[in-house]
């Protein structure tokens, strides 16, 4: 591993770091170089091409956003990353699911070992079976909004499989003429709908789904920090504490908001089905705003549980300068009215911190691939 170029890289530092949409917060993707964990690649101002968006931890300016050739200039990217750079790079479109499909792909071929290789496929059977879960939760609801009473004499999750595809024939060609299409219409928006709300998670599905375990994690996330607070004997040290809760509440309350909004919708499959009818794109984004809100919170997330108890001081300071911005568009989609630049300014007060840089880079690339192996 070379050592990192900082002279080259200070021209592409930046002071101001406050982006409006979520698109211009660009996508995190599990990099393992240690110099771009945590990082984000979002189009350019042109929309031609990416640019990777880069926390600097040097206590200098605030973030660097560097062409991926510059950046090949100033370190040395992993072949994984250059692998999974080269896959992105030929995307039109960066959305949070996309990085994430393309990450299971490169991790699958072995580049950031094979623990990573395992869990790439396990995400990918879990998020399968996800989709056929919300098929058949969807199916369920039209069941019970279809029948009579006579017919709804048993409920259809305690039927036998034969009669639970039996009475959802049925609900499905009941359905169809009063919203104007044809039954093999609805079962395939009932698929598409399963695959977009998949990561989100239908109401009364037993697992819990992608997102909201992440939400799960984060919540666990504070009240393990907000406990390692009240026992540091040092004040000055709570800092990037701070900073990472006051960042991660901020996010929670979002999706809080995100999930009841989802949940209205979901609670209601013919209504849903008439909406997706009027308008399957913005229900489609709407899908998404979990998997927007929650991005880059794992890697900080996993950065704690990785760190000893003895090394969770230091990890903070690396959790603090990963903390995501939270970019205004949260208002427009979920009428959320916070104090957003509240974070950005708790970031002043964080101290430079340069531990990473004083560790050996093959464990620090190491210690990344531990991450990646568990980042779904």
């Amino acid at each position: 591993m070379t050592e990192i170029r900082t002279d080259l890289l200070e021209r592409f530092g930046t002071q101001a770091y406050q982006p409006a949409t979520f698109l211009d917060r660009g996508v995190t993707v599990p990099f393992t170089t240690p110099f771009l964990l945590g990082a984000r690649i979002r189009p350019t101002d042109t929309r031609a091409g990416l640019e990777v968006v880069i926390t600097n931890p040097s206590g200098g300016r605030g973030f660097y956003i560097v062409p991926w050739p510059a950046l090949t200039e100033v370190c040395s990217p992993t072949l994984h990353d250059r692998r999974l750079w080269q896959r992105l790079s030929d995307q039109t479109g960066i959305t949070p699911a996309l990085v994430r499909e393309t990450a299971h792909a490169v991790a699958a071929e072995g580049l950031a070992g094979r623990d990573a290789a395992g869990a790439a496929s396990q995400a990918r059977g879990e998020e399968a079976a996800g989709r056929m879960r919300a098929n058949f939760m969807l199916l369920l609801d039209l069941i019970r909004r279809s029948e009579t009473p006579e017919e709804a004499a048993t409920a259809p999750q305690a039927d036998s499989p034969a009669n639970v595809e039996r009475r959802a024939r049925r609900a499905v060609g009941r359905i169809a003429p009063r919203i104007g299409v044809t039954p093999e219409i609805i079962a395939a928006w009932l698929e598409s709908l399963a695959g977009a709300f998949c990561g989100v998670g239908v109401p009364g599905d037993p697992v819990q789904s992608r997102t909201r375990r992440m939400a799960r994690d984060l919540v666990a996330l504070v009240e393990q920090v907000d406990l390692w607070v009240a026992q540091s004997p040092d004040p000055h040290e709570q800092h990037a504490a701070t900073m990472v809760t006051e960042a991660a509440r901020l996010t929670m309350r979002c999706a809080e908001v995100a999930f009841r909004d989802l949940d209205s919708l979901l609670s209601d499959t013919p209504t849903l089905l008439r909406a997706w009818r009027e308008d399957s794109t913005g229900i489609g984004r709407r899908a998404t705003r979990p998997d927007w809100l929650l991005d880059g919170w794992q890697v900080i997330v996993e950065l704690w549980r990785d760190a000893a108890p003895e090394m969770r001081h230091g990890a903070l300071w690396e959790m603090a300068f990963l903390a995501p911005v939270m970019p205004r568009e949260v208002e427009e989609w979920l009428g959320v009215e916070e104090d957003w630049d509240r974070p950005t300014r708790l970031r002043r007060l964080v101290r430079a911190k340069e531990d990473w840089r004083s560790g050996r880079m093959l464990d620090l690339v190491a210690r990344n691939e531990r991450l990646r192996a568990r980042i779904a």
